[in-house]
C-alpha cells in the first residue's frame, strides 16, 4: 500500500515541477476566491497594499494555501520561498532561518537571529521561540533584505511575518483533524464571532500527539520521535467607535516530544594511528574507516539508526505563554499604533553531542527567556502623493542559559556546568517616507537609529563529581558588557512602466547587534564580547501582471556586502589562541530571483519560483596558525533554490463537489553547513516532491484530502556540525523520510 501511494503521489509531483501554484478558492473569504498572487493584500509596508505594487522582494502565502501545502512549522517556510534557508541547532530546536545567504553561525540560543520573525506585529528575539507548531493563520510573508526603517528590531537578512485570523463580528470557525505516519495525530481548530456591537474573539488552537517516530536508537531497541504538543490562541477585538480598535492576545504553550538524535561522524583513521580517515579528506563519511577519538564507529548501515545513549534522557521539556496589547487611534490624517507585549520561553532538552554509546559529551541544555516589547508608530493615511511611516521602539529581553555536559568516558572523567545570563536593552527610533515625483515615478527614504545595550554574566565550573578531572581550567566567573549605536537606512525608486508593470531599484543598510559567545569557556578572553554587523544591500527589480490578471512576473537582482560578520573563529585575545564566536570578516552574496504565477484556466494554477546565489568570504579573520577560509562560499548558502506547485481541480456531482490534485516540488543545490567548505559537513543537491489529493463541498464547508511528503523517501542531511581535528566527533541530523496522511476538515 505504501508504494502504491508513493508512486501515485510521485507522478503527481513530478508533473508539478517546473510549475507553481496560486491560492486555491475560498467561498468563505472574498480575498481567497481571487485569481492571482497580484490581488493577495499585505502590510510588509506598515499599510494594506497589493502584493504587485510593493517595491520590494517578498512571497505571500494565503492560510489556504499554507494548509494545502502542509506548512506546520516555522521551517517549512524555506521549502516554498526562493533563496530561504533553514537549519535546526540540535535537530529541530532552534529554527535558524538563512535569506540570501545570510544567517546565524551559532548552535546557542543567546545571539538574536538575522532574519527576523514577527508574530502578529511582535518579535521573537531568540530561535527556540520558534520551534512550535502554526496553526489558523491569514497568512504568512516572507520580505528579502534589511527591513529596519519600518519594525522595531533591526535585521540584516529580512522578515518573516505570521499573521494569524483576526477576530471579526461574522460567526466562523473550523475543526482540523490529520492521521499522518508513525502514529501522528492532529486536532486543530478555532471558533469565534461578535460578543456584543463593539467586542469580536476569536479562540483557537492545536495539538499534536505522536506515538511513533522514524529514528531508531540500536542501543535502547526504541523509536525516537515521540510528541506530545498544544498550543492555544485567545484573542479579542474591541471598537468602541469608528476611530479606536483595541486587539488583546494571549498565547500558551507545552511541548513535551524527541527531538532527533545526532549521527555520528568520525574523521580519525581506525588503525589507531591518530592520522585522519581517507573518506574524511576526500569529503565523505565512511564509518567502517572513520572513527572518533575513542575509536567508536557507527556500522549500522540504516543511516535512520542510531545509537546514543544519552545519560540525560531523550526527552525535551518546553512551555511558554505571551500577551499582546495592539492598539489603534485613527486621527485623521494619520493612524497611531501602540504594541505592548511580553513572552516567557523554558525549555530543557538534552543532547548527546558525540553521538555514540559513549558518554563522550552529553549535554542538558536549559533556557528560561524572557521577552518585553514597546512599539509607537504613526503612519499617514491617505493615497496622496506623500506617504510617510514613523516610530519609536523599546525591547528588553533576558535569556538564562545552563548547560550541564558529561565527559564520563572522555579522558577528562568529569562533568561541567556552564552558565550564563544576557539581558539586553534595545532603542530605536526608525521612519520611512516616499514621495511621487510624478504619478509614475516615486522616491522611497528611511532612517534608523539603533542604540543596543547587552549585559553578560558567564560561570563554567568543572564539577569534578569522580575527583579525578583531568580537563583543563575553566574560565570561571565573567561580567562584562557590550554597547553599541547604529545609523542605518533605505533609499529607493520605483516607476510604474503601466498599470500592470513596475521596476525598482534600492539601497539598504541592515545591522545587528553584536553579543557573547555561550558555549564552554577555558579562557576569560573567550567570552570577549563580539560588535556588531552590517549588510549593504543593493537591489533592482521588475513586477508585471500579464493575460488580464491570470500571469505575474516578478523578477530581482541582487549585491550584499556584510560587514563583520558574526561566526566561530579561532582568533587571538591578549596572546592566547582560543575559539569563540567573533566578527569572522567580510563576504558578498549576489544572485538573481523570479517568481511566476499562471492561471492558464479556472480549474489550473501554476506557480514556480527560482533563486540563484553566489556567496564568498572576502577578507578572514584568521590569526596565524589558524585556518584561513577566504574564498569559501557562505555557510547554509546553497547556490540554486527552486520551488514550484500545480494545482488542478475539476467539479464534479452537478458542480456540488471539487476534487483537487496538488503537487509540489522544491530542490536545493549543495549545501556547506560549515565556513571550512568541508565535504564531509556537506549535502548534495536534491529533490523533494510532495502531493496532496482532496475533495470539498462547492462552498468549502468540508474537505476530505490524502497527503504526502518527501514522497519519494530521499534521504539528506539537514544540519551538520564540524568538528575536524577537535577532540570530539562531527555529527548530523536528517531530513525527514517519506510521511503521509488523511486531513478532515470541516468550517462554518
Amino acid at each position: 500500500m505504501k508504494m502504491v501511494w508513493a508512486a501515485a503521489m510521485a507522478g503527481v509531483s513530478m508533473a508539478a515541477l517546473g510549475a507553481g501554484a496560486v491560492q486555491a478558492q475560498d467561498a468563505t473569504s472574498a480575498a481567497a476566491a481571487q485569481a492571482s498572487d497580484n490581488e493577495i493584500v499585505v502590510t510588509a509596508q506598515r499599510r494594506s497594499e497589493k502584493l504587485q505594487n510593493v517595491p520590494i522582494s517578498i512571497n505571500a502565502f494565503t492560510g489556504k494555501q499554507l494548509q494545502e501545502l502542509r506548512v506546520t512549522t516555522a521551517a517549512d517556510v524555506a521549502n516554498i520561498s526562493p533563496g530561504v534557508f533553514v537549519t535546526g541547532s540540535r535537530g529541530d530546536q532552534n529554527p535558524v532561518f538563512s535569506i540570501r545567504g545570510l544567517s546565524l553561525n551559532d548552535t546557542f540560543s543567546n545571539n538574536n537571529p538575522e532574519v527576523g520573525i514577527y508574530v502578529d506585529d511582535v518579535i521573537q528575539p531568540f530561535t527556540p521561540m520558534m520551534s512550535g507548531q502554526l496553526f489558523d493563520l491569514q497568512r504568512i510573508e516572507v520580505l528579502k533584505g534589511p527591513q529596519g526603517t519600518l519594525y522595531g528590531r533591526n535585521t540584516t537578512a529580512g522578515a518573516i511575518n505570521f499573521i494569524s485570523v483576526k477576530p471579526s463580528q461574522q460567526t466562523s470557525g473550523y475543526v482540523t483533524g490529520t492521521w499522518a505516519r508513525f502514529g501522528r495525530k492532529e486536532l486543530e481548530g478555532a471558533f469565534g464571532g461578535g460578543v456584543t456591537d463593539t467586542l469580536a474573539v476569536r479562540f483557537s488552537g492545536k495539538t499534536v500527539q505522536q506515538s511513533g517516530g522514524w529514528q531508531y536508537n540500536d542501543l535502547t531497541g526504541q523509536t525516537i520521535g515521540k510528541v506530545h504538543d498544544v498550543s492555544l490562541r485567545a484573542q479579542a477585538l474591541w471598537t468602541p467607535t469608528s476611530r479606536l480598535t483595541v486587539s488583546l492576545e494571549g498565547t500558551y504553550l507545552y511541548d513535551k516530544s524527541q527531538p532527533q538524535q545526532r549521527q555520528h561522524v568520525g574523521y580519525y583513521a581506525a588503525d589507531g594511528s591518530g592520522a585522519f580517515c581517507a573518506a574524511g579528506l576526500a569529503g565523505y563519511r565512511d564509518p567502517n574507516t572513520c572513527v572518533d577519538l575513542l575509536g567508536y564507529h557507527d556500522t549500522d548501515p540504516n543511516q535512520r539508526h542510531v545509537s546514543d545513549g544519552s545519560i540525560y534522557g531523550t526527552w525535551s521539556v518546553a512551555h511558554g505563554a505571551g500577551v499582546n496589547l495592539n492598539i489603534g487611534y485613527d486621527l485623521g490624517a494619520a493612524k497611531l499604533t501602540a504594541i505592548s507585549a511580553y513572552n516567557y520561553y523554558n525549555r530543557s532538552s538534552p543532547d548527546d553531542s558525540d553521538g555514540s554509546p559513549y558518554v563522550e559529551l552529553d549535554g542538558l541544555f536549559s533556557d528560561k527567556i524572557q521577552s518585553f516589547t514597546q512599539e509607537l508608530r504613526l503612519a499617514s493615511n491617505g493615497s496622496g502623493p506623500f506617504t510617510w511611516v514613523g516610530g519609536l521602539y523599546y525591547s528588553w529581553d533576558r535569556i538564562g542559559g545552563d548547560t550541564l555536559q558529561a565527559l564520563d568516558d572522555f579522558p577528562f572523567h568529569t562533568r561541567v556546568d556552564t552558565s550564563y545570563v544576557q539581558t539586553t536593552n534595545s532603542y530605536a527610533a526608525f521612519g520611512q517616507a516616499g514621495y511621487a515625483i510624478t504619478p509614475k515615478l516615486k522616491l522611497t527614504g528611511g532612517l534608523r537609529f539603533t542604540r543596543d545595550e547587552k549585559r553578560y554574566t558567564y560561570d563554567a565550573v568543572d564539577l569534578n563529581p569522580f575527583g579525578d578531572s583531568s580537563l583543563p581550567p575553566t574560565a570561571g566567573f565573567v561580567q562584562n558588557h557590550v554597547n553599541q549605536s547604529n545609523l542605518s537606512g533605505k533609499v529607493g525608486l520605483d516607476y510604474k512602466l503601466t498599470d500592470d508593470a513596475m521596476v525598482y531599484a534600492s539601497y539598504s543598510r541592515g545591522y545587528k547587534a553584536g553579543g557573547f559567545k555561550a558555549a564552554i569557556a577555558f579562557n576569560p578572553d573567550e567570552t570577549t564580547p563580539f560588535r556588531g554587523e552590517t549588510v549593504d544591500a543593493y537591489e533592482a527589480g521588475v513586477k508585471t501582471t500579464w493575460l488580464d490578471g491570470k500571469l505575474t512576473l516578478n523578477a530581482a537582482g541582487y549585491y550584499n556586502k556584510w560587514h563583520n560578520f558574526q561566526a566561530s573563529v579561532t582568533i587571538i585575545e591578549n596572546g592566547v589562541s582560543v575559539i569563540t564566536l567573533a566578527n569572522a570578516g567580510d563576504a558578498r552574496t549576489y544572485g538573481f530571483e523570479a517568481e511566476a504565477d499562471y492561471k492558464p484556466t479556472r480549474n489550473l494554477s501554476l506557480r514556480v519560483t527560482g533563486n540563484w546565489l553566489s556567496s564568498k568570504i572576502t577578507k578572514f579573520n584568521t590569526q596565524p596558525g589558524s585556518d584561513d577560509f577566504t574564498g569559501n562560499q557562505l555557510a547554509n548558502a546553497p547556490k540554486l533554490t527552486l520551488d514550484g506547485q500545480a494545482r488542478w481541480e475539476t467539479p464534479i456531482g452537478n458542480d456540488h463537489v471539487g476534487v483537487y490534485i496538488l503537487g509540489d516540488a522544491s530542490y536545493r543545490s549543495k549545501t556547506y553547513f560549515s565556513l571550512a567548505e568541508r565535504g564531509q559537513n556537506s549535502q548534495a543537491g536534491y529533490w523533494l516532491l510532495n502531493g496532496r489529493i482532496g475533495v470539498h463541498d462547492r462552498n468549502d464547508k468540508w474537505e476530505v484530502a490524502v497527503f504526502g511528503k518527501n514522497i519519494l523517501n530521499k534521504l539528506y542531511i539537514s544540519q551538520s556540525y564540524d568538528n575536524w581535528g577537535g577532540a570530539f566527533p562531527s555529527s548530523n541530523y536528517l531530513g525527514d523520510p517519506a510521511t503521509y496522511g488523511v486531513q478532515v476538515t470541516f468550517r462554518y
